[in-house]
């Protein structure tokens, strides 16, 4: 669909059999590029076709057997039935007469939800060149190697140049790494991408890279604090450098780095997670030719509005007011400290925006997934929610938020959980230690990372009234083998697979399930029933093996949704209340 924003009028381009994914135009405003699924046949496991009783099938009858050769059968809030056989590909449209063409037919892929492994994209990005002549993109263009799995192969990508005019492919880069982007400058000459090289870690520490697009060498220009580059690269408009977006301290932040590797912040307070107060979350922003910058700001005490930086850097405009309903209700504010922790660990402290200085209140500790994730004090509704429920609540980044550098992040490596993370602990005791929070009435709250962190850390100390372990692996065996991802995460998150020698012991000493005969809180588990990057079944394991061991436990599972409860947000809600409702029941000053 087309919308001329001079008439406000909508006109429908064209009509596809499959949903157009990363349209990007091209500067001369005559092709939209899109990458679109182009469906296959799916195995069957038969040979010859069907049998000859299948002609008696009727509507009663049950359904066939699911039959599946290959590796990742489903990937998050994508149900195996709905992943659908083919391969992505390259398309281009005429935007006056909506005609579109296949550019590629190679049984590569293109961008898809499977190219989506944790925090990359590793293909599906089209960038094109300047005379309009061609398009690129990052991604792997080779077939994986027979025999047993590769885990290095499977992320190696390179940049690839696709000539509009026949679909002939040239490789551009030799980098034998990890590419997550590849954006061309408006002149033409460069080449900039995010990436790093494979060492097979947990968390790899993203980089800009530039490179000639004639080809060559690809120059790292790595942020001197070692923080995490966001994938969201834009070149400044006379191509001296590029623009990109980083957390550090709880902040979203909006930078500049010139070809010489020369950083320069240019403003915080870029936009962050409206839901549950993740720094940056799926932010990204644009450039306009003069040089102006549309991105979303955030502030702590509304919703992320649309502002526009000029091209000088001297005035943000902020253009909408979605949040101004927020004026007219009392919100929480959040007060920065650091714990004195050996990890010098960052938090935010929210006291419900009614309560006296000096009312002791109960403390809600809330913990980020990821776990290469950071909260930050912009507004989110989850934690002003339960605020405005009466809790003080807590939002710690311990060791592998980001934003602290690449060390922080790299604390974590193969050691989640670990001795470690009570840290945590001390970082809680430390805020009641400053008053106004009463001891006995502090509970624990986390999701994903979070979840599993929370079932660790009520396995080591029965320091917590009451807990909830939202959506967290409990026990990594089962885990990495029935993840959306099988062909990663027992590779990277963990040294190697299960079967791997020593390898038992590892995964077992790594999770909550091993020590949860010494729970003594009560718990709260909840999950998406449709959740595949942490099953419900890890879930429900730790669910039963709670009440066998006699521990007051619940569980809350969602019909229909994903990991993060994204696909219904009316399901966030009611996770929200029901967790208010498990602290208050478990309160110890209730009568």
């Amino acid at each position: 669909m087309l919308w001329d924003s001079a008439t406000q009028q909508a006109t429908v381009l064209a009509t596809l059999p499959e949903a157009a994914e990363g349209l990007a135009w091209s500067p001369d405003g005559g092709t939209l590029a899109f990458v679109m699924l182009v469906r296959e046949a799916a195995p069957t496991g038969r040979v010859g076709g069907p049998p000859a009783w299948h002609a008696l099938r009727t509507s009663r009858w049950a359904k066939p057997a699911r039959y599946t050769e290959r590796l990742v059968r489903r990937v998050e809030g994508v149900d195996a039935d709905e992943l659908p056989h083919g391969h992505h590909q390259i398309f281009l449209m005429d935007t006056t007469s909506g005609r579109h063409r296949q550019l590629t037919v190679d049984p590569f892929d293109h961008g898809s939800p499977v190219s989506g492994i944790t925090k990359l994209n590793l293909a599906g990005r089209i960038s094109w060149t300047p005379d309009s002549r061609y398009v690129v993109m990052s991604m792997r263009r080779e077939a994986m190697p027979d025999g047993p799995w590769d885990p290095e192969a499977m992320l190696a990508t390179e940049v690839h140049e696709f000539c509009v005019a026949d679909g002939s492919v040239r490789t551009l880069s030799r980098f034998k790494g990890v590419i997550c982007r590849a954006v061309v400058s408006p002149d033409g000459q460069w080449i900039a991408f995010v990436g790093f090289k494979n060492r097979r870690r947990a968390f790899h520490t993203c980089i800009v890279h530039v490179m000639p697009r004639a080809g060559g060498e690809a120059r790292a220009l790595p942020h001197p604090q070692g923080l995490e580059i966001h994938q969201e690269l834009q070149w400044l408009p006379d191509s001296s450098g590029l623009l990109a977006l980083y957390p550090y301290q709880g902040e979203g932040c909006l930078a500049r780095v010139d070809l010489q590797g020369e950083w320069s912040q240019i403003r915080g307070g870029v936009g962050g997670s409206l839901s549950t107060g993740y720094v940056m979350w799926m932010k990204g922003f644009t450039v306009s030719r003069d040089g102006d910058i549309a991105m979303l700001d955030a502030h702590e005490g509304r919703s992320d509005e649309i502002a526009v930086l000029d091209a000088h850097r001297h005035h943000t405009d902020v253009l909408s007011s979605h949040g101004s309903w927020l004026s007219e209700r009392s919100l929480a504010r959040p007060q920065a400290f650091w714990a004195p922790t050996p990890t010098s660990m960052q938090g935010w402290l929210l006291r419900p925006p009614d309560a006296p200085a000096d009312k002791t209140l109960p403390l809600l500790v809330w913990l980020h997934g990821g776990p290469y994730l950071s909260w930050g004090p912009q507004f989110a509704a989850v934690p002003q929610i339960w605020a405005s429920a009466g809790y003080a609540v807590l939002m710690l980044n311990p060791r592998g938020s980001l934003g602290y550098g690449e060390a922080y992040s790299d604390a974590l490596h193969h050691d989640l959980p670990g001795q470690d993370d009570l840290q945590i602990v001390d970082a809680v005791d430390h805020v009641v230690s400053l008053g106004g929070i009463d001891p006995a009435r502090v509970f624990l709250a986390g999701e994903s990372a979070g979840g599993l962190m929370t079932a660790w850390l009520i396995g080591h100390s029965d320091r917590f009234a009451a807990a909830a372990v939202i959506y967290g692996v409990m026990d990594w065996t089962s885990a990495v083998l029935t993840q959306d991802r099988p062909d990663y995460y027992p590779f990277y998150w963990r040294p190697a697979p299960p079967w791997a020698p020593g390898m038992q012991e590892d995964y077992w000493k790594r999770s909550p399930l091993s020590v949860v005969d010494r729970v003594k809180t009560p718990t709260i588990v909840m999950c998406g029933e449709r959740d595949w990057r942490t099953p419900m079944s890890q879930s429900e394991q730790y669910y039963a093996a709670l009440k066998l061991c006699g521990v007051d436990a619940a569980l809350a599972s969602f019909e229909g949704n994903n990991h993060g409860l994204e696909l219904h947000p009316s399901q966030w809600m009611d996770l929200v209340d029901l967790v208010d409702h498990w602290f208050q029941r478990h309160d110890p000053t209730r009568s």
